[in-house]
């Protein structure tokens, strides 16, 4: 029954009255300017013992920072993105991209062995084929071709 006894503009009064107090506060405490004294640090007791490094610099207190393990610092000269000699495929991944590619034209055109045949004699040319994977050769291209071919013609094709 307190608050009964006020009216609207008394309280509003009372409110404007403590909200400036407050900021007041706020601003005393936050805002105000700081005195010189406060600006000087505390004297410690332990430091006229610590030694005051001047000349070195504050990242090389410890020694330079270790590498991350696997990473090794190299000269650009022996840096490279390519496979070292004795891993690389070769050509046969290259010629068998070509033979899949001549057969799905081949197969778009709907084309023909002879097709096929200029077709292979230009990877041919393009690609030095060992002779060693002739063989591994005509069974990839026994599974893309999309017609039969016998083994006199995929001989044949090696001529």
């Amino acid at each position: 029954m307190l608050f009964n006894n006020f009216s609207w503009q008394e309280f509003l009064l009372a409110a404007a009255v403590l909200s400036l107090v407050w900021y007041a506060g706020v601003w005393l405490l936050f805002y105000r300017k700081k005195t010189p004294a406060t600006d000087v640090p505390l004297p410690h007791g332990w430091q006229d013992e610590v030694d005051v490094l001047e000349n070195v610099p504050k990242d090389d207190l410890m020694g330079k920072r270790a590498l991350e393990r696997g990473v090794s610092v190299v000269d650009a000269g022996d840096f490279s993105f390519g496979l070292p000699e004795q891993s690389r495929l070769g050509v046969l991944p290259d010629v068998q991209e070509e033979i899949k590619s001549a057969c799905r034209e081949i197969e778009r055109d709907l084309g023909g062995k002879e097709e096929f045949y200029a077709l292979f004699r230009s990877i041919r040319d393009r690609y030095p084929i060992p002779e060693a994977s002739r063989e591994l050769l005509n069974d990839f291209i026994r599974e893309h071709v999309p017609f039969f071919l016998s083994e006199e013609e995929l001989e044949s094709l090696w001529l």
